[in-house]
């Protein structure tokens, strides 16, 4: 201050007294500001007062679900033994059959919502289970697989085999001799035939035959192969339908946590926009009586219609959200799910980051199919290198065959007279047995390309492999990262949420003694309500956050015909 007061002194006489009109101007002001002149604030509205002591109710109700209390001792987490444990969530979801798989609905009526279904996480999961389509595919996919294998096993057995055949057939013939005998046979043979002579006989021909067939591989590098591609086949279905248990625990679970979001962001804002409608209208009622200005009006509006699109907006997404999970659970055309649980904040998730990578590389179900697919590979290439490969099998056959032959026909006229019967029946028997070698040893590289195709593609698996090892990795970190924010985000939002409460109970108080005005009070609702879906939002994340680590640990079952149960929250850690 004393360096800029010599600056003026030593300025010339104009700027000397405009710096001290303007050092007179600042003190004025600052004298202004200090002492402001007492503002005259409209009395009370009874309308709004009664649109506060309804937003008080709302918030009392929100509470309970903002901010649960603890679960009681045994109420979560697992029995202590001396309290039976909770019922089984599939036995409790209500019937909510899929569709027909190909079903198509052609009349509108058909897809109308009809019925409106509450349901716990819990239960959906158990919906889902039941009506999934990708998890009934996956699990169809395991039943093939084993078919497959049963089918390579069998070659391991003799094969058997029945052929039958039967058949007629006629024959007309004509013979006419143009040069006789005489002279090979003696004079009144049977075979003397004379010049011109001819004869026709028709012959019709009816025959069976049954032939059994045996066949054993008693040396068969191809059977072996073959078996073991089978078998690793199926281990990777059965990861497959492993992982997609996994997967419909997440989708469900973010899909759930999304609708409880979707819910307490409708309330929240419904709330407020009751409570701008009153300020609006007590607002406009004091510019008609001029104790307030035209902008206030405005103002008090906009903040109004502002309210109305956030909440229209909260009620498109909370049945955007109704119809998203119950389309993922494939429940009937006409019903619509809704979330009956409150928003309920997780645990914390109980391991450090390098425990749950390591622990998400353990019998991990998408690992251990790359896993089995590159080895059914490797057994492929074997499979078609046992091709060159030599193999024995014992071949046995035997079989019965009887014929008739009936000649209705006989016209002789000197010739061939002899060995024509009018019927004859023939009967015949035969067996053989022996040990057949096949050696292909060459097929001009056609089995060389084939192998080594097949070992390229176990090797391209490998690649595969790492590259989903480093995504369940990054998945694993951005999910743990995400939910230790989140956690921190919730104490940080509690604690605006219990100021904002503490704001509103002042300003309430302050507003009903005539000593804060409407403005301050739609100011206070403003800053609450941010607090209140920040709360929400943030225990949202943490859920979700959850869940995505939950996806890659959680221990599920690799068959079908095993009973399924999708815990939400990391059991044994």
């Amino acid at each position: 201050m004393i360096r800029r007061q010599l600056r003026h002194c030593l300025a010339p006489a104009p700027a000397l007294g405009l710096a001290l009109a303007a050092l007179l101007a600042q003190a004025w002001g600052q004298e202004l500001i200090a002492a402001p002149r007492p503002r005259r604030l409209p009395p009370p509205s009874p309308a709004l007062l009664r649109s506060l002591q309804g937003f008080q109710e709302d918030l009392e109700r929100l509470d309970r679900t903002l901010l649960p209390a603890a679960p009681e001792a045994g109420e979560a987490g697992e029995p202590d033994g001396s309290m039976p444990g909770p019922p089984d969530p599939a036995l409790l979801a209500p019937l909510l059959p899929a569709p027909a798989a190909n079903a198509l609905p052609e009349v509108p009526e058909a897809v109308r919502i009809a019925r409106r279904q509450r349901l716990s996480l819990a239960e959906a999961l158990a919906v889902a289970v039941r009506n999934d389509p990708d998890l009934a595919a996956a699990g169809l996919g395991v039943r093939e697989q084993q078919d497959l294998a049963g089918s390579a096993r069998g070659r391991r057995w003799p094969e058997l085999g029945l052929n039958l055949a039967g058949g007629f057939s006629q024959q007309r013939s004509y013979n006419q001799v143009w040069t006789d005998n005489a002279g090979i046979y003696p004079s009144g043979s049977p075979f003397l035939v004379r010049n011109q002579g001819w004869n026709v006989v028709q012959s019709n021909v009816g025959a069976a035959a049954a032939r059994v067939e045996l066949a054993w591989e008693l040396l068969s590098p191809y059977r072996a192969a073959a078996i073991a591609e089978a078998d690793d086949s199926l281990r990777a279905s059965r990861q497959r339908y492993a992982d997609r248990l996994r997967q419909l625990q997440l989708d469900v679970s973010i899909a759930y946590y999304g609708l409880q979001l979707a819910d307490q962001l409708l309330r929240i804002r419904r709330a407020v926009v009751e409570s701008d409608t009153v300020v609006r209208d007590q607002v406009a009622a004091l510019q008609q009586a001029g104790l307030v200005p035209r902008l206030d009006r405005l103002r008090a509006e906009a903040a109004l219609q502002q309210s109305r699109y956030r909440f229209e907006q909260a009620e498109a997404l909370q049945l955007s959200r109704q119809r998203q999970l119950s389309n993922l659970i494939n429940v009937p055309f006409d019903v619509s799910l809704r979330a009956s649980d409150a928003v309920r904040l997780q645990p914390p998730w109980p391991l450090d980051l390098e425990q749950t990578i390591v622990r998400g590389w353990q019998d991990n179900p998408q690992l251990r199919a790359l896993q089995a697919a590159r080895d059914a590979l490797l057994r492929q290439a074997d499979r078609r290198a046992a091709e060159l490969l030599p193999s024995l099998r014992l071949v046995a056959t035997g079989g019965y065959g009887q014929g008739l032959i009936t000649q209705p026909v006989i016209r002789l006229e000197g010739c061939c007279s002899s060995a024509l019967i009018p019927q004859l029946l023939n009967q015949r028997s035969d067996w053989a047995a022996g040990l057949q070698l096949h050696w292909r040893f060459f097929d001009g590289g056609v089995t060389a390309g084939a192998v080594a195709a097949s070992r390229s593609a176990a090797a391209r698996t490998d690649q595969q492999l790492a590259r989903e090892r480093n995504a369940i990795r990054q998945r694993l970190e951005a999910a743990f990262y995400d939910h230790r924010a989140a956690l921190r985000q919730i104490v940080a939002a509690r604690a605006s949420y219990s100021a904002s409460r503490e704001a509103f109970r002042d300003v309430r108080a302050r507003y009903q003694l005539g000593l804060a005005d409407y403005s301050d009070v739609a100011d206070t609702v403003a800053t609450l309500t941010g607090a209140m879906e920040g709360v929400a939002e943030s225990t949202t994340l943490a859920n979700v956050s959850y869940a995505q680590l939950l996806r890659e640990l959680l221990p599920v079952p690799d068959r079908p015909d095993q009973p399924v149960a999708l815990p939400l929250v990391l059991g044994g850690s």
